[in-house]
């Protein structure tokens, strides 16, 4: 039997480090451990700039200035992922920023907040490489736009069903939307705490899986703390999606070759 594709799985670290750049690279560490394949993290150049573009109050511009990524960071974290056999994968937010990352990704993954920003898609497709993007908080009707948009690139886009919720009710997780679509790549950014999500997500057709991952010592205050998986956590979850793929098989229909003491007694007529 020849299984398609595997799912590529990609570890969010998102703001989980802390601040602390040995944490950053125990949280590389461990999503090797767990079966990952991308390591991402998330990095701003400006904590005033992006507080400014992106959610208006003070208590995010602080929380930025908290969870700064220095820049310096970039190459130290890529070396380490590409030492573990993951690929380096980050996030950002303003079109200034992905000069910053560019050196170290060979991929861009967009949010949800920045999906809908045509100056900001434009300024990820002139890399010409390919692009993850997430699509929380649009309706079928703007996913459309979105496409319309990057359909010069679609070859190279792989949409990412999300729900902006921290953490996401099961409920809220819509993957079936990824049954509704054949014409692009399709995958699934899991804000879920379900340890299922991810394997119902490959049955769904998903090639891409997001998941948040935390260390055992992040610190519970951290914003991103709730809707991350624990070491074990997300131990369990990946190993969920790679039993789901082995469970899809090939999609033919055949005699399977397990069923072969049971084919004597198979009634004909």
């Amino acid at each position: 039997m020849t299984l398609k594709s595997q799912v590529e799985v990609i570890a969010e670290a998102a703001s989980c480090h802390d601040g602390s750049l040995d944490k950053a690279l125990r949280l590389i560490q461990v999503a090797k451990e767990v079966g990952a394949q991308l390591c991402k993290f998330q990095f701003w150049s400006s904590a005033d700039r992006l507080a400014d573009l992106r959610r208006v109050g003070p208590e995010y511009r602080e929380m930025y200035r908290r969870y700064a990524m220095p820049e310096a960071w970039l190459p130290i974290l890529a070396n380490a992922a590409d030492a573990h056999g993951l690929e380096f994968l980050c996030t950002v937010y303003v079109a200034d920023d992905l000069s910053r990352i560019a050196p170290y990704v060979t991929r861009f993954k967009v949010s949800s907040f920045e999906a809908s920003d045509a100056e900001f898609l434009r300024a990820v497709m002139a890399y010409e490489r390919p692009i993850l993007v997430s699509t929380g908080m649009h309706s079928e009707h703007e996913v459309e736009h979105l496409l319309s948009r990057m359909w010069d690139h679609a070859p190279r886009v792989t949409l990412l069903q999300c729900t902006s919720a921290y953490p996401c009710p099961v409920g809220a997780a819509n993957i079936r939307t990824l049954l509704d679509r054949q014409d692009i790549q399709l995958g699934f950014s899991d804000h879920t705490r379900s340890p299922l999500a991810g394997a119902v997500a490959v049955g769904a057709g998903a090639s891409v899986i997001e998941f948040h991952l935390r260390l055992d010592d992040t610190d519970p205050a951290n914003p991103d703390f709730s809707v991350s998986r624990s070491p074990e956590e997300a131990r369990i979850y990946v190993e969920n999606i790679r039993q789901a793929e082995v469970l899809m098989g090939d999609g033919e229909k055949r005699v399977m070759p397990e069923e072969a003491p049971m084919v004597a007694y198979k009634r004909q007529g």
